[in-house]
This record gives structure tokens, sequence and C-alpha cells, in this order.
């Protein structure tokens, strides 16, 4: 075990978590080289194979994965004892939070200001992917997902809809009249939802509305910014919009709201069960979200 070292382990689990060398480079902040290495000094070591190397991601052996696990354990353990001794210090503990940016930047980090009322002292350290998670295998303690909510343990945070939204300036203050209005604008698409637009335009008895003028832009963090700035009309989620509407930045374009299927889902891994600021924290999150649970009329 002396042989082992923890940034050989914490390399093995990146692996195994991101998919890829590089992925697991980006997350650890290191060279692809350097986790290259420590994958090699583990398999030396152990003398068995742990990853077949494709092209573009990885696999893990039989024995990878059973090792995965060892490690997975180990880490942790690790990781709560650095918890049970900043707690014997006096320093609040640590919740680590996976959410997709847009969830992050526009619901949640605007509502972390309330923690303090709730009298939940923690520090909260939140990474962001748009990509699904194996949530077996990441090291956070709460992850928020959009979908359908097929996770093991995954509990409903909020419903959601689409509505399409634009900046009060765009629409000159004046409400649009009749929903053929909307062909007047630029349409602002996201282009990892590019479904956005048809699917609220089927849902409104819409579909033979077209506009001449079109943008698509990288995602919906994007997207929305760009319509905030002016420069179009953007299908919204109601459950990211709702702050920049109290705020004013944004305004609906048009009031219809299109119902979905899914919604944000709240995920919490085994780690979270063993450390109890997380699982107030999760409470809290579910509180907040208490009035998103009722299915949104269209």
């Amino acid at each position: 075990m002396s042989d082992i070292s923890i940034a050989a382990l914490q390399a093995f689990r990146a692996v195994a978590r991101c998919g890829s060398f590089t992925a697991a480079a980006d997350d650890l902040g290191c060279a692809q080289s350097a986790v290259s290495r420590h994958i090699a000094s583990l398999e030396k070591h152990l003398r068995q194979t742990l990853v077949l190397r494709g092209h573009r991601h990885i696999q893990l052996t039989a024995a990878g994965e059973l090792y995965l696990e060892t490690v997975t354990r180990a880490l942790d353990e690790l990781e709560q004892g650095a918890m049970r001794v900043a707690r014997a210090s006096g320093a609040p503990p640590t919740v680590k939070i996976l959410a997709m940016p847009s969830f992050a930047a526009r619901w949640l980090v605007p509502r972390l200001t309330r923690l303090h009322l709730a009298r939940i002292d923690v520090e909260i350290e939140l990474a962001t992917s748009i990509w699904d998670a194996d949530f077996r295998k990441e090291r956070f303690d709460l992850g928020i997902h959009y979908g359908d909510g097929a996770w093991p343990g995954a509990r409903l945070l909020m419903h959601d809809s689409l509505v399409p939204v634009a900046s009060p300036s765009l629409l000159g203050g004046t409400p649009l009249r009749q929903i053929s209005d909307l062909e007047r604008f630029a349409w602002l698409h996201d282009s990892l939802r590019s479904s956005k637009w048809p699917q609220w335009l089927a849902a409104c008895h819409g579909e033979g509305l077209a506009s001449a003028r079109h943008m698509k832009l990288q995602d919906t963090e994007t997207t929305l910014t760009a319509a905030q700035a002016g420069l179009g009309i953007a299908i919204g989620h109601a459950c990211l919009i709702e702050h920049d509407l109290r705020e004013g930045r944004l305004v609906e374009a048009w009031p219809r709201h299109a119902p979905l299927a899914a919604g944000y889902h709240l995920i919490q891994t085994q780690r979270s069960a063993r450390n109890p600021a997380a699982r107030a924290l999760a409470e809290w999150l579910m509180d907040q979200t208490a009035s998103f649970r009722s299915p949104v009329a269209s």
C-alpha cells in the first residue's frame, strides 16, 4: 500500500468518473500525462489491467470495476475523516453539489443567500456539468439534474414548462397583441435543446408561425443572456427565468406555457448519507421547491 499514492487513487477515480484521460485531467487540474502515469503505476503495482484505452473513451475492466469500489470507499473515508477534524475545530462542514450550469446560475445561486435564515452553516462547493453523470462514481454529495427522474433515489424538485421570453426593451414595454406578433422578432435557439421552439409552438397552436431571423447559441445560459441583451426572443424554462422575471430583466413575450414531462430532480449519493450537513441541505432544497412541484397550467 505504501507504493500507492493518494494522487494515483484520485486519478483512477477521476478517469472512471469522467470516461476519458483528458476529461479526468481537466477535472483534477493536471496534465493528461500525469493521469496516465498514475494509472500505469496502479496497474504495475496490482499487476492488473484496470483501464481499456479507447480512441475517445475508456472502459474499466472487471478488475477495474472491483478496484473502483475499494478506491471510492477509501477516498470517501479519508474525506469524511477530514470533515470530522474540521467539525472538531469548529469549521463548518463542506457539501459538494453538482448541477447543470443554467440551473446553478439562475435558480440555485440566487437562493443560497437564504441559507442563513434556515441556520444551515455549511461551506458549499458547487460544480456544474451539462452531461449525464454516474452519481454512483461522483465525489459529490448532492446532484441536481434535468430529466425524467430515472435515477436511483432521485426526488422531484420541480416541474417545468416552456414560455417565450424577451427583454422588456425589445418589446418596447408593450405586450404583444397576438401570437403571430412573435414573427416580427428574431428567434434565439439553444443548440443543446434545439426542440424548444417547435415544442412550444406545437403546444400553443402556433405550428404555422416562423421568423425570418434566427440566432443559434451554444446553451441555455447563453441563449437567455442573449434574450436579456435584446437580441431576440428565447424559449425559457419557467424554473430558470423566475428570478429574471421578478427582477425585470426578462418578460414573457407571450403568456402561454407548454408543460414538460421532464423536471429537475435531486440525487443524493451514498456519500451524503454520512454527511448531516448534506442531508439538511437536501431537505432545505426540497422545501425551497415545494411551490414548483404543482403541475404547471398551460
